[in-house]
């Protein structure tokens, strides 16, 4: 049965006066399904926000890889933080090898410049 079929029946049953009678208490009662639900369904949109962990600090250092070449790379450490509920701290090292770290400054470069771009529009 549709929504138009619905109304149809719902219409050629009642009487307008009843039809009046209904709405009303129909407002009333989803009033008091919003207020006692509101706080549930607020939370629950809260847990399930999507939230990029910020950059907290960042310390690098230089290592020699454990290989015959023994080119250095960079250590990058990271301490991220989430601020969802309750904040928490994370850390995150890699390394990158000279070329690796290139390709990545030219890319945070090219972000920077469109940032910049992006302000004085």
């Amino acid at each position: 049965m549709t929504v138009d079929s619905s109304a149809k029946c719902f219409s050629s049953k009642t009487s307008p006066t009843l039809t009046r009678e209904v709405l009303p208490e129909l407002q009333r009662l989803l009033t008091l399904l919003l207020q006692k639900f509101q706080r549930e369904w607020r939370a629950d949109v809260h847990m399930d926000k999507v939230s990029l962990p910020r950059l907290k600090t960042m310390t690098w250092n230089l290592a020699t890889q454990d290989s015959e070449v023994r080119e250095p790379v960079a250590v990058i450490n990271l301490k991220l933080q989430n601020d969802m509920q309750c904040p928490q701290e994370s850390d995150l090292s890699f390394q990158l090898a000279k070329e690796t770290l290139d390709t990545m400054l030219k890319s945070v470069y090219s972000i920077r410049d469109q940032l910049s771009n992006m302000g004085e529009t």
